[in-house]
């Protein structure tokens, strides 16, 4: 492969990542979406969500008032071939419940950091798509954990 080819693909698939964070934290769940393949899996701890209705259901699930943020860093994409691809990344989630459409709302400490561990697969008729993410949490506040250990 040539290397503007691999760094086309390479640049793709980290706007994949952006663009997930993006509508993640506007609550754009059609955008979201649109970035997954079909039969796209996302393992968050304790769950699996596998093909777009359980992942929509996911989304669903989120908190309607809270505002959120995915700051999203250290991404490392690597071009496996024309049609795959995996990425690593970091994550700092911020969130407050409570304020959203009342915004700014209070500065609180950090949610959670956490690693993506993304697969990509390309679709001639759509492109670079999700097809797994994996949320490793690396770090979490006290509600965060304990509702880890319920999961």
């Amino acid at each position: 492969m040539d290397p503007l080819t691999r760094l086309t693909h390479e640049r793709a698939c980290e706007r994949l990542i952006y663009a997930l964070a993006r509508a993640l934290d506007r609550y754009d769940y059609d955008a979201a979406l649109a970035l997954w393949s079909e039969d796209g899996v996302l393992c968050v701890p304790g769950r699996d969500h596998a093909g777009q209705g359980e992942i929509r259901r996911w989304m669903g699930q989120r908190e309607k008032d809270m505002i959120c943020r995915h700051i999203v860093t250290n991404v490392i994409v690597d071009v496996i071939d024309d049609v795959t691809a995996e990425a690593t990344s970091y994550c700092s989630t911020w969130r407050v419940r409570g304020w959203r459409g009342r915004e700014p709302g209070p500065m609180v400490p950090q949610a959670y950091a956490v690693e993506f561990i993304d697969s990509f697969q390309r679709k001639d008729d759509q492109g670079w798509l999700f097809a797994r993410r994996e949320v490793r949490v690396a770090l979490a506040g006290v509600e965060q954990r304990q509702a880890l250990r319920a999961t």
